[in-house]
């Protein structure tokens, strides 16, 4: 993963895509949170030509923009706490496990830009901590205060993490995956080896 630092204009790669499930009661809700999301906002606003949200992008010199096309990494959430959530998380995930991706790509040594992968996972058992239906139910009460409260003018309703692609899956399950049009063309050049396009709905 790559963002800028609070103010800095230096490309910063990382290695801190991150997320998080809680466990609820059967069937029913997730609460994701992956970071990974900025980046494939990127590639979507790029593909279907449209323009990125204010502060979501930055250039390759650091520059906020919101020009996809010019995009090539993703700005930290939440300005300079932001940035300093995502060192913790590289120092959790990276340094800890004795692979450090950020300062190895800024040494000048050119191996420490090849690419390699790490990953730290940490299981939680709410039995150690008490009940556990007691926790899931907590969790479902959490979730269900969340949806009670009143919306923003604008907005279609409070969502928690993860609810709103849920529901979209379901839907896409159902029937059919919309795609813009350029990746459309894209697939249906790819396609003139011999395979056949499935049709349009």
């Amino acid at each position: 993963m790559s963002d800028v630092s609070s103010g800095s204009t230096e490309v910063r790669k990382t290695g801190t895509p991150s997320f998080l499930a809680l466990a609820m009661s059967p069937g029913g809700r997730r609460c994701p949170r992956s970071a990974r999301s900025a980046r494939r906002r990127i590639r979507q606003a790029r593909a279907s030509g449209t323009p990125l949200p204010e502060g979501a992008a930055a250039t390759a010199d650091g520059a906020p923009t919101t020009d996809p096309a010019e995009a090539v990494m993703p700005l930290p959430l939440g300005g300079a706490k932001g940035s300093g959530m995502s060192l913790a998380f590289e120092l959790i995930t990276s340094v800890l496990v004795g692979a450090p991706i950020f300062s190895a790509f800024h040494s000048g040594d050119p191996q420490g830009r090849n690419h390699r992968q790490n990953a730290l996972i940490v299981a939680i058992d709410p039995a150690a901590f008490g009940d556990p239906d007691a926790f899931v139910a907590s969790v479902d009460t959490t979730l269900d205060t969340l949806k009670r409260l009143p919306p923003a003018a604008a907005a279609d309703g409070v969502h928690y993490p993860g609810e709103r692609s849920a529901a979209t899956a379901a839907v896409r399950a159902g029937s059919a995956i919309a795609v813009a049009p350029k990746v459309w063309q894209q697939l249906t050049a790819a396609a003139e080896a011999g395979i056949t396009v499935p049709g349009v709905l």
